[in-house]
């Protein structure tokens, strides 16, 4: 160990007996990162040995170290996923050094071999389909419920509502209508409460904008043998009767086809379902998860879908949120994706740095969360190719990247998580009266036009003022910025 004269000779070789002696890897270096401590588990594993290493700079040996950007910024970093070579992966930990004056002299790395585990974890995701088929063999059905509601993550109060209410809504045997713009997790929801329901049959899905009208009531229904030109031999069985004992999701419910709507609500109203070109109608128990995007009642004015359909289906309706009215969430769910996506395809975690946020919350995501997993996915191998450890906005889309933003930074500080132990429930509410009084100012307290900015009714804009404890003028702008 050089540097550090407080310590003898004995005292060094102790002290390096028990580093090498650690099962991480374990790197050192000084300010300037040079290589001062290089461990025998690090030599085995890196296959590059203290000779070589000590006195050179990290860098030209692992491009993509952490510990200059530990020294350069004194920032910590903990348990981050990364790839050193292929079919190789770790968890590395990075922390400074300081001296008694709290200078930095250096930085210590931390490599944990995690190879094993990923592969492992590869091998489990594989085989998850052959799991999910195997839960209705086994009476697991509300355990796995449970673990898909797990999937639905949000920090939003009036989303967390919406989830709890599907939860208690899907043991009852109502007849549930899913509200919600594209993208917004539908059929998401729709697996959680049949899986949490109990029901013994399988989740059947069927998307009513994707099949064409003349397949449609075969597919529905299904056909005896011989029922009409190319029909197989042996007939074919309908969803209705595939999802006995368990549930028939109807997604894109507004786009049925008009003429057999009358077919599906006779099935609803009798509890049972006739193929195509026979006449023995088959008892079914089958509960209806239906979904839209549309506003059905508007479809009930313009005579494309029939009242007393839509009062079977929605007998207990629920409205999902899009994403841009929980914007809340676009961080949790941009590093969700992040980590999750870069585990499967094996690549280094890549960082969203804090402009790249900016762009993402004043973005209105009009294709909803599966449009934020998109654009992450997508963003990531452009990242990965160009050898980059972080998303750039070269690397959006290029609608996105037109976005001018006024910088989320200056509203709010993010770094401030690190340092503050407030709940996240706090930190949102300390974000929403910051972005509240920005708004105001940026528009000379037009309370009308703060309103339309923000995508909120006036009523909730005073709400949320009289809250925060807002004033109505400038006056209270530098006792609030304080706060």
């Amino acid at each position: 160990m050089v540097g550090n004269t407080s310590f003898n000779e004995h005292d060094k070789e102790i002290f390096e007996y028990i580093l090498d002696n650690i099962p991480d890897s374990i790197t050192i270096v000084d300010e300037n990162c040079k290589v001062i401590f290089f461990n025998s588990t690090a030599e085995k594993y890196y296959e590059v040995s203290k000779s070589e290493i000590l006195g050179k700079d990290v860098v030209s040996f692992f491009p993509g170290a952490l510990l200059p950007k530990v020294i350069e910024q004194g920032t910590s970093f903990y348990n981050v996923y990364n790839s050193p070579r292929q079919n190789s992966y770790i968890v590395l930990s990075a922390v400074p050094l300081h001296d008694k004056h709290g200078n930095i002299i250096g930085a210590l790395a931390r490599d944990r071999d995690i190879t094993e585990i990923v592969k492992l974890s590869d091998l489990l995701n594989k085989t998850q389909l052959s799991l999910l088929q195997l839960e209705h063999k086994y009476s697991k059905i509300s355990s796995s419920g449970e673990s898909y509601f797990r999937k639905i993550i949000s920090n939003n109060a009036s989303f967390i509502q919406v989830i709890n209410l599907c939860k208690n809504i899907s043991k009852t045997p109502l007849n549930i209508l899913l509200r919600g713009e594209s993208g917004t997790g539908k059929e998401l929801f729709a697996k959680a409460i049949h899986f949490e329901s109990g029901r013994k049959g399988k989740f059947i899905p069927i998307n009513c904008s994707a099949i064409p009208n003349e397949l449609f009531e075969s597919e529905l229904f299904g056909y005896e043998p011989g029922a009409f030109t190319g029909a197989k031999n042996e007939g074919k069985i309908g969803k209705f009767e595939e999802a006995e004992g368990g549930t028939l999701f109807l997604d894109e419910i507004g786009d049925m086809p008009i003429e057999l709507q009358p077919k599906l609500l006779r099935i609803l109203e009798d509890g049972e379902v006739t193929r195509i070109g026979g006449n023995k109608p088959k008892k079914i128990d089958v509960r209806i998860v239906s979904a839209s995007n549309k506003d059905i009642r508007e479809l009930i004015n313009e005579n494309k879908f029939r009242k007393d359909l839509y009062y079977r289906l929605d007998v207990f309706q629920v409205s999902i949120p899009p994403l841009r009215d929980r914007k809340g969430d676009i961080v949790l769910l941009a590093n969700k994706f992040l980590q999750e996506f870069c585990m499967e395809q094996g690549i280094n975690i890549i960082e969203i740095p804090n402009d790249i946020l900016d762009i993402f919350f004043a973005y209105s995501w009009e294709g909803n969360v599966r449009e934020l997993r998109n654009v992450i996915q997508r963003s990531v191998i452009y990242a990965s190719q160009d050898g980059k450890n972080k998303i750039e906005k070269e690397f959006l889309p290029s609608y996105m990247q037109k976005i001018k933003v006024d910088t989320i930074s200056k509203i709010i500080n993010l770094s401030e998580i690190k340092e503050s132990d407030i709940s996240l429930d706090e930190y949102m509410e300390k974000i929403e009266k910051r972005v509240i009084i920005e708004t105001l100012k940026a528009l000379n307290y037009n309370k009308s036009d703060v309103a339309k900015k923000l995508k909120i009714p006036r009523a909730t804009l005073y709400y949320k003022m009289e809250k925060h404890g807002i004033s109505n003028n400038a006056e209270m702008q530098n006792a609030i910025m304080q706060d």
